[in-house]
């Protein structure tokens, strides 16, 4: 499975502190399945991560995993504040960008007072700059208005949504709405957002496993939310045909 969204990188961000934490959650997420993971710390004006930074940690974390025999990819972003944006060089840009494709993740507002927030990401979008939404799940405004990331997602911005949120991880409301986005199909990667080994591990399938009874047909999708479509996202491929859920609700 491919993990497009984690805080694996020591010492940046609210992730781990050091090396021996980031090495634990490595070994959490092989031993749940995950093969490649996108380390994307938090580039806010909170933490001051500076873009060229997340490189080179990158590179020392990945020649230690190695050392310690631990089969993952590791790949870079960032999870970008839409406030951090505008402030960014193109250069700075295209290092945050998920691997080697086109897509910027963009952290969803988790304020109350969101505004006009999802219309700032369409015009982004409109732009020609593809964006893969963060956790808009936990977002209180498509919470309160879910019609508004539907139009995000018609008009092609992709979504993200937390393995967590689906375990009730964020409370009841958030998985509540998490089940609506994967049953309308508006999310198109599960990721895990981890940011340790044990309160916010690493690990995908597991929670889309435990939501089968209430989504049936789900399982049917895993492979697509954690593997074919990431996949795709990586390389700014189209994404392959979803396959259906065998219920789906009224509108």
């Amino acid at each position: 499975m491919i993990d497009l969204h984690c805080h694996l990188l020591p010492g940046l961000d609210d992730g781990p502190t050091d090396v021996a934490g980031s090495l634990e959650m490595a070994r959490a997420a092989v031993e749940s399945g995950t093969t490649t993971m996108v380390a994307t710390p938090h580039i806010d004006n909170r933490w001051g991560v500076r873009p060229r930074e997340v490189a080179r940690r990158a590179e020392d974390l990945a020649s230690v995993l190695a050392g310690e025999g631990i089969a993952l990819e590791l790949l870079t972003g960032g999870e970008l504040a839409l406030s951090r944006l505008a402030d960014l060089a193109p250069d700075e840009l295209d290092e945050m960008q998920l691997g080697d494709g086109p897509y910027l993740l963009v952290e969803s507002s988790l304020s109350p007072l969101a505004g006009d927030f999802d219309m700032l990401i369409l015009r982004i979008h409109e732009r020609g700059q593809p964006i893969l939404l963060a956790h808009p799940e936990r977002s209180p405004l498509f919470q309160r208005e879910p019609e508004r990331l539907r139009r995000l997602v018609d008009e092609g911005v992709l979504v993200s949504i937390t393995a967590g949120s689906i375990d009730g991880r964020f409370g009841t409301a958030v998985r509540r709405f998490t089940l609506e986005i994967l049953r309308e199909e508006l999310a198109h990667d599960v990721a895990s957002d981890s940011h340790d080994a044990v309160r916010r591990p690493p690990g995908l399938a597991e929670a889309l496993g435990r939501a089968e009874p209430e989504l049936p047909g789900l399982a049917r999708q895993s492979d697509w939310l954690t593997r074919l479509a990431p996949g795709a996202i990586l390389a700014g491929d189209p994404l392959p045909p979803r396959p259906p859920l065998s219920y789906s609700a009224p509108r």
